[in-house]
């Protein structure tokens, strides 16, 4: 797992912010053709084209929060279906502009409606094709009894929120050793955090272990970033701060080690062992 490659979160919002950008391109003639008009003083065909144009507009940025979100649907195992069908919306606006554009070019005659219907449709269904529809169905993974989709991605989602912050404080410490330690420790918890996607029979074992230790490693830095930061702390601190990094980074290896070995282990005894020594040392 450890040669795993990991998640950049910065390469998934580039690529699903660039997906769809043709659907901002394509409106472009429109936009011209809503200016000459708007020139020709023709007002009620401007407000036609600019309100289509507009439209797509707004296609493109629903369907681009849609992209977005099946990106996320997609890289994780277990996963919730979009509440909102964003791409379908998108869709249908795309479908009955492209109709009501179509009407226009026939002055809204309505012999017109069916074919401009029509055309709406093949728009639609283009669309559908080119980019696909949203996701309806929840992956549930190797999802064992007992245990469910919202129960094992609150956990999850709760548990990189604290890796995440802890990130976040690491930035702060200026301490290059410090700094590669804690580095470690939140690459092995994401490892942690990975292995129970993988297997979410898992979660009940490491419940604890993911909100009592993730709790106490992110106050530990927190505390420790705002007090220290920008400031050279006293040796005993540093010392301290050293020796508790030291039983974190042995513990959560420890541990990682028997959430995929021991189908049996309970990790109460652990963590009581490590909250005694970070409130022995004045970290927490």
């Amino acid at each position: 797992m450890a040669s795993a490659k990991r998640y950049d979160p910065t390469l998934h919002a580039v690529r699903y912010g660039i997906k769809g950008i043709l659907l901002f391109l394509l409106p472009l003639p429109i936009l011209i053709t809503s200016i000459v008009l708007l020139l020709r003083g023709q007002v009620f065909d401007t407000l036609v084209t600019g309100g289509a144009f507009a439209a797509f507009m707004l296609a493109a940025t629903v369907a681009r929060h849609g992209f977005r979100l099946q990106g996320e649907y997609e890289r994780r195992k277990i996963a919730r279906a979009p509440t909102t069908p964003y791409k379908t919306v998108a869709a249908l606006f795309i479908s009955i502009t492209t109709g009501v554009l179509d009407w226009w070019t026939s002055d809204f005659v309505m012999g017109a409606l069916p074919e401009s219907v029509l055309i709406g449709a093949v728009a639609f269904l283009g669309f559908a094709l080119y980019y696909g529809l949203d996701p309806r169905k929840d992956k549930a993974g190797k999802l064992s009894l007992g245990v469910t989709v919202e129960e094992v991605l609150e956990a999850l989602d709760a548990a990189n929120l604290k890796i995440d912050a802890i990130e976040d404080a690491r930035r702060k410490i200026r301490n290059p050793e410090f700094n590669a330690r804690l580095q470690r420790i939140t690459n092995k918890a994401r490892e942690v955090v990975d292995s129970i996607e993988d297997d979410p029979a898992r979660l009940s074992r490491a419940r604890k272990f993911l909100k009592v230790y993730l709790d106490g490693t992110q106050r530990v830095t927190e505390g420790y970033a705002q007090t220290h930061q920008g400031l050279a702390a006293p040796q005993a601190l540093e010392t301290n701060f050293s020796r508790v990094l030291d039983s974190i980074e042995q513990t959560f290896t420890e541990q990682q080690t028997k959430l995929l070995e021991d189908n049996h282990f309970d990790l109460d005894v652990q963590i009581e062992v490590l909250e005694t020594q970070l409130k022995r040392e004045g970290v927490i």
